[in-house]
């Protein structure tokens, strides 16, 4: 048998007084400090203590233009992407833009099969017939140099609101706000909805301070009531959980608690069985934002933007209810497609790559980020699966890759479209996701340089698959007030996980669920009956176990009882 592959998280040197400063017992001290709080400022998400505005560079000259198009009621389009974040990007400008006295805007989104990523030029060809005056970008444009020429040689002014990394020749837009420019000390990584509403934030600020409110007799409006837009955008698209974005979230939580949230969430909700008075950033992740991505997967985002944008439940419904079947289909084909990949990886995947990439005839190209996902989690690489272009594009592959800790996936290929130029037509992204499209017959080459590239800027033991917890349970842990106390110290995500425990325990009982799925335990420890369950796992585990694990609430039937998520499974040394 092999060794296990539980790890607990490394510990920061001030536990302890983080312990007595927060009149917490140590190991949510422990937990906290792993996750590098060093102090009661650090979870103290009042509003006053948001990055300053000025922080953020661009912002000053992005808001100027923007002042200008309201003052002189310019027609004015936000292009927005086809993702939650760029759909709560879009309707968080469009409705802040017309509360602040903008009458001549709206919103258009690119056909993702057709036109692809960002404000390309086939994109603003599109917008022309609109007339406008301004372009504002959400969620994108950082990387449309072509895009943005063309509209500018238009007569069309350009304001880029974006957080992808930037390329080395920025677009000639008006004005670029972005943290991630050069230079940019802005201290978080926003959201893309994030970034537009810093600058509808100072967009206010500036129509204040030239007297405009005051001039047309009205008030400056309460842009706060957008940050259940701004949460569910930054929950959804995986951004670090870093101090600023944790305190967003929050702040957006509270309003969807209370009942503040525009009825296109609320009938979201409704439909995904959700209560909104409890809702938190689990259910933004794993409920309402696969609904909104479903559209822009399979058809058109603007489904979303439009249910977001509905201003009563009756307006909502339908578009909320379209979002609904298209997830339905979404999780029937990620599935269909999942069992392929996972076939063509034990078939034809030599073990020994580093980088993976795939491609089948039959993967959609809205789908295929989710089994990338899926993929690169299960065989602990970065892994890119392409589909195939439609029409005019089919001699194209459009893929969608997915990474590893300490693996940077955007910068391998900056540095694969560096060394070999025309390898890859496009590509995009973060360090943890990227996208990309390369010519179908240059499929072979790219996954075999890929993989070079991968086996060469790896860190040592990125490949090992390791589970990090929090350490074992006492006792009187395992208890519904001790999860209470996890979730208050939330919300939790990407770069601020979620705590995550390990123990040996004996399996009593085992049984699938209805639907073969998952797999059901009766647990035993210390004398004491535990319920658990593993999800996506149809085979049995041994009897004795060693499990790293998330104590939970199961409410049921009426009833509330604790229950253990497991999330892997070991044989137990003892």
């Amino acid at each position: 048998m092999t060794g296990s592959i539980i790890r607990e998280r490394q510990v920061g040197d001030r536990w302890m007084q983080l312990s007595e400063e927060l009149d917490v017992e140590p190991i949510l001290a422990r937990i906290l400090s792993a996750r590098g709080v060093e102090s009661r400022s650090d979870l103290d998400y009042g509003f006053d203590n948001l990055i300053p505005l000025d922080r953020l560079f661009g912002i000053e000259e992005a808001a100027n233009r923007i002042v200008r198009a309201i003052e002189q009621q310019e027609r004015v389009i936000v292009a927005g992407d086809f993702d939650t974040d760029g759909a709560t990007a879009s309707v968080l400008c469009v409705s802040a833009l017309k509360e602040l006295g903008a009458k001549n805007v709206d919103f258009a989104v690119p056909n993702r099969f057709d036109m692809g990523y960002g404000l390309s030029t086939a994109f603003v060809e599109t917008l022309l017939r609109l007339e406008p005056n301004l372009i504002i970008t959400v969620d994108n444009g950082i990387s449309s140099v072509d895009g943005v020429t063309h509209a500018r040689k238009q007569g069309i002014d350009v304001v880029i609101t974006d957080h992808h990394l930037p390329p080395k020749e920025l677009p000639p837009a008006n004005a670029i706000v972005n943290p991630q420019l050069q230079g940019c000390d802005f201290g978080s990584q926003p959201a893309g909805v994030g970034v537009a509403f810093y600058l509808m934030l100072k967009v206010r600020r500036n129509l204040h301070q030239n007297g405009f409110f005051e001039k047309h007799g009205s008030r400056p409006p309460n842009l706060a009531s957008y940050l259940d837009l701004v949460a569910l955008g930054t929950v959804v698209d995986l951004v670090p959980l870093d101090h600023n974005n944790r305190l967003l979230v929050t702040q957006g939580l509270k309003r969807m608690q209370s009942g503040k949230t525009r009825p296109g969430i609320e009938t979201l909700c409704t439909l995904s069985g959700v209560n909104l008075q409890r809702i938190s950033e689990v259910e933004l992740g794993f409920q309402i934002g696969p609904r909104l991505n479903a559209a822009g997967r399979l058809k058109d985002i603007s489904v979303g933007i439009h249910a977001l944008l509905a201003k009563d439940i009756k307006s909502a419904l339908p578009y909320a209810t379209e979002l609904h079947q298209f997830n339905q289909q979404r999780r029937q084909l990620q599935q269909e497609m999942t069992e392929t990949a996972f076939d063509t990886i034990e078939d034809h995947v030599d073990p020994k790559r580093r980088g993976v990439c795939i491609f089948d005839e039959s993967y959609h190209e809205g789908v295929v980020g989710l089994v990338a996902g899926k993929l690169a989690q299960k065989i602990c690489r970065p892994t890119i699966a392409f589909a195939a272009g439609r029409g005019d594009k089919a001699s194209l592959l459009k893929g969608s890759g997915r990474s590893i800790e300490g693996i940077h996936i955007r910068d391998i290929l900056a540095d694969i479209n560096t060394t070999y130029p025309e390898l890859i037509r496009s590509y995009g992204g973060h360090a943890m996701a990227a996208g990309l499209t390369i010519h179908r017959e240059s499929f072979e080459r790219f996954a075999n340089i890929f993989d070079t590239f991968v086996k060469e800027r790896a860190p040592e033991n990125a490949f090992n698959d390791v589970v990090y917890t929090d350490g074992e349970l006492e006792d009187h842990h395992f208890c519904l007030d001790f999860v209470h106390k996890i979730e208050a110290l939330g919300p939790w995500g990407q770069a601020f996980p979620k705590p995550l425990f390990h123990g040996n325990f004996q399996v009593l009982n085992q049984q699938l669920t209805s639907n073969g799925k998952h797999l059901k335990l009766e647990l035993i420890r210390e004398n004491r009956l535990f319920n658990a369950i593993v999800f996506q796992r149809n085979n049995r585990v041994p009897e004795r176990v060693k499990i790293a694990f998330r104590p939970s609430l199961n409410a049921y039937g009426g009833r509330q009882t604790l229950q253990l998520i497991v999330e892997h499974v070991e044989p137990s040394p003892n």
